[in-house]
């Protein structure tokens, strides 16, 4: 990319007005409170749409007498000669040069869709401008304060596996949360050991058989009223049992003829809601057509009142592009756009109607599914009565079995002497123990059966947790194995490159006129990290300030080789606060830098000035 123009209107301290850049070195050389700073500003805000200070609010830009401020860029790409705008209200547009007329690419106000469009175009990314191609004024003296860490973090937002990091803690954390829940699982599993061996079962059962023969025996011998009262009784309760499930049931089917048929309209129902299943797509498909047609027609309306403005303000050349203004052209153009926009409105109509079907057809699909819950909710209710009736039903039968026989046995003309007093009195006393007896069994099998459920659940809340832990360990190797090779990719070209940069600018000189050489292990965990002269490693802490300034300088440079740098490097002010031995290798180092890139310098220094006689100068004065 070789920037060619900028152009402003409205924006900082200017009110119109271009300036040409060229190939190699352009100085921007004025005194203080001239716009220098501006222009850097400018170039940077046209490529991303941010202020290259940090937490600058981008209408502060703008001229304060204006409504809105508007940046702008010429530039060649691949041969490709295009024009960037963009205004403080987030408006871009882009525009190409074909046959010495310029055509508009791109029109949007929407924020993603704009920096998606300059990385895919052009390469543009914030981050990698800010911290590679630009040098903000006292940038290098804010990196040296930093702590080491804080370096390695912006080594990070380069490389773009700062989100990765990020999403890596966020796995480890969600890990150690897993793992305590897994010892709080494993914990519940050993407070819920338990006999696995049934012994209960087997007695119950020879209990409940040892129960029903002494009953028989004391009513059959006995003729106890007690026992058939007690019968009778239960017979009585299993009867109004019986009578509040079957009303139960039969309003469960209330409104069907029978099961058959409420199970028929359950089954039509959901054919119904299956045949309206894609209602949801096609409605949410319908709402971003619509969306898409009101942004073209807000855009085609722009375009007309802007066009038609033009027409009626008697200009001869436009305000923007300086074409000279084809009044019968742009009434084509217009009639042509209002044509467009007829036809988007009248598909806009049509989509809004499909969307009001659409709506009403989602809310009766609604309206069968809670119908459908009603009456999946009745059936259920009507299966589990017919179970219970069933079974009261054959409780009931097999007491009236016993109550018949009874009644049979207090016919026959049987002694009522055949037991004495004693003999009833034990085996009543029997029977009462041997219900006790089985009432506490049947209580520790209810307890054995929950435990043995809660250990069930807990034994498949253990399997998800460890299937959950082997996923996260699996994802976090992944990531780890994604950042060490992305790591690796770029950081290993970025050292060739960085040495390259080294070796020309001739730092450590006295390193290498002894034979010795100097290397830097970027892979290491900080942004600059040692070097190692000779073999023996010296901290960056006790560089020299010029040492550790032109190693950042260098390091920028080589990061944004790797990174795909645009093709140009814009330094602001660069040797503010520097004194004259290092204003003499900044000099040095923007002539070295030029050779491989164009060059944009802003400065009020004359020994910068002179230092770069035959620059591309570009004066300012207050006044401007």
């Amino acid at each position: 990319m070789l920037l060619e123009r900028i152009r402003l209107k409205t924006f900082g301290c200017f009110q119109e007005q271009d300036f040409d850049l060229h190939d190699g070195i352009n100085l921007i050389f004025g005194p203080n409170f001239s716009g220098k700073s501006t222009l850097v500003n400018a170039i940077f805000f046209t490529l991303t749409g941010k202020p290259i200070v940090p937490r600058v609010d981008a209408s502060a830009m703008k001229n304060p007498k204006a409504y809105s401020g508007t940046a702008g860029l010429q530039f060649t790409v691949n041969g490709e000669r295009y024009q960037l705008y963009r205004a403080t209200g987030k408006r871009v547009q882009l525009r190409n040069e074909k046959e010495r007329a310029w055509h508009v690419l791109f029109d949007d106000k929407r924020i993603g869709a704009t920096e998606l469009m300059l990385q895919e175009r052009f390469g543009i990314i914030h981050e990698q401008l800010a911290l590679t191609t630009f040098l903000r004024e006292g940038e290098i003296f804010e990196f040296l304060a930093r702590q080491s860490a804080t370096r390695r973090d912006i080594l990070h937002t380069l490389l773009g596996i700062d989100r990765l990091i990020e999403v890596r803690q966020r796995f480890i954390d969600t890990r150690r949360i897993a793992k305590r829940e897994q010892g709080r699982i494993r914990a519940h599993q050993n407070s819920l050991r338990y006999n696995a061996q049934n012994v209960n079962e087997a007695e119950i059962t020879r209990i409940e058989a040892k129960l029903k023969d002494l009953e028989a025996a004391y009513s059959a011998e006995t003729s106890d009223s007690a026992l058939i009262a007690e019968w009778v009784q239960h017979q009585n309760r299993l009867q109004k049992q019986l009578d509040t499930l079957t009303h139960q049931q039969n309003e469960a089917l209330s409104g069907f003829d029978d099961a058959a048929h409420l199970r028929q309209m359950t089954a039509t129902i959901e054919k119904a809601i299956q045949d309206a299943s894609g209602l949801e797509t096609k409605r949410e498909q319908l709402i971003q057509q619509i969306g898409r047609l009101e942004s073209e027609i807000e855009a085609l309306t722009t375009v007309c009142n802007t066009l038609r403005k033009l027409l009626e303000s008697g200009e001869q050349h436009c305000p923007t592009c300086y074409q000279k203004v084809e009044r019968e052209v742009i009434q084509r153009i217009v009639d042509e756009k209002e044509a467009e926009k007829a036809n988007r409105t009248e598909e806009l109509e049509t989509h809004k109607q499909s969307l009001e079907t659409e709506t009403k057809n989602l809310e009766s699909r609604r309206g069968l599914e809670q119908r459908l819950q009603t009456l999946q909710v009745r059936s259920t209710q009507y299966k589990q009565r017919t179970q219970d009736i069933d079974k009261i039903q054959t409780e009931l039968s097999a007491l009236s079995s016993r109550l018949g026989e009874t009644g049979i046995q207090q016919n026959r003309q049987t002694p009522s002497d055949t037991l004495t007093t004693v003999d009833k009195n034990q085996l009543k006393t029997q029977i009462d123990s041997e219900r006790k007896r089985l009432d506490k069994l049947k209580q520790k099998e209810a307890v054995r059966l929950d435990r043995l459920g809660a250990l069930q659940r807990a034994n498949t809340d253990a399997a998800k947790v460890e299937k959950t832990l082997l996923s996260l360990e699996l994802a976090c190797s992944g990531i780890e194995k994604t950042i060490e090779a992305l790591q690796q990719q770029i950081l290993k070209p970025a050292e060739d490159e960085l040495h390259h940069w080294i070796d020309k600018m001739q730092l450590f000189s006295s390193s290498r006129e002894n034979g010795g050489q100097t290397r830097i292990d970027l892979q290491r965990e900080h942004l600059l990290p040692t070097l190692n002269i000779d073999g023996a490693d010296r901290s960056l802490m006790l560089l020299s300030g010029s040492e550790k300034m032109f190693l950042y300088l260098c390091f920028k440079v080589a990061l944004a080789r790797v990174l795909g740098n645009p093709g140009f490097f814009v330094l602001d002010d660069p040797t503010l606060h520097l004194d004259g031995e290092r204003k003499i290798l900044m000099v040095d180092f923007i002539r070295q830098l030029a050779e491989e890139y164009q060059v944009v310098v802003t400065s009020y220094d004359e020994d910068v000035r002179s230092g770069l006689e035959g620059a591309h100068l570009i004066e300012m004065t207050r006044e401007a």
